[in-house]
């Protein structure tokens, strides 16, 4: 008998209804949970389904749409899909073991609009101490004053 294959997500076993299967020295997994565990968004763009993590995306022609309740049958080659979408894939042949990290994190541009970004912690600014400069010594006779002063014309 044919040992099964093991999904690792993380260091944990992923767990599923639908096995995971090889297919032509390929990994088979459904989209459902093996890829929506990873995915930020699948959809479908014509006849092609697109997935998106972060800022990258994945697009695979699929014959049919099915809805988001049968992606457990929905099969797919994983380790391809995932790879596109900037995860670490990697396949144990002895264990028949299939590892996925996401350990890099989802970067998203800080935007004032976007309130899943965490805010970043107040530090200290370096701000460099004044330096204190010497007043300036002035030699010689004073200039003249230039504005006029107002005189009184006449003494009575």
């Amino acid at each position: 008998m044919t040992p099964t294959l093991v999904v690792l997500l993380n260091g944990a076993i992923v767990h599923s209804y639908s096995p995971v299967y090889m297919r032509g020295g390929h990994v088979m997994a459904p989209l459902e949970p093996y890829v929506t565990a990873v995915a930020a968004s699948i959809g479908y763009s014509g006849s092609q389904l697109v997935v998106t993590r972060g800022d990258r995306f994945a697009q695979l022609w699929v014959e049919s749409r099915t809805l988001p309740g049968q992606w457990a049958q929905t099969y797919v080659e994983i380790a391809p899909l995932l790879r596109s979408l900037g995860v670490r894939v990697a396949y144990d042949v002895r264990a028949r073991r299939l590892e996925i990290d996401t350990a890099e994190p989802i970067v998203a541009p800080p935007t004032p609009f976007n309130p899943a970004v965490p805010l970043a912690s107040p530090a200290a600014v370096f701000t460099p101490a004044p330096v204190t400069t010497a007043r300036p010594k002035v030699i010689g006779k004073p200039a003249p004053r230039r504005t006029p002063l107002p005189v009184e014309c006449c003494s009575h």
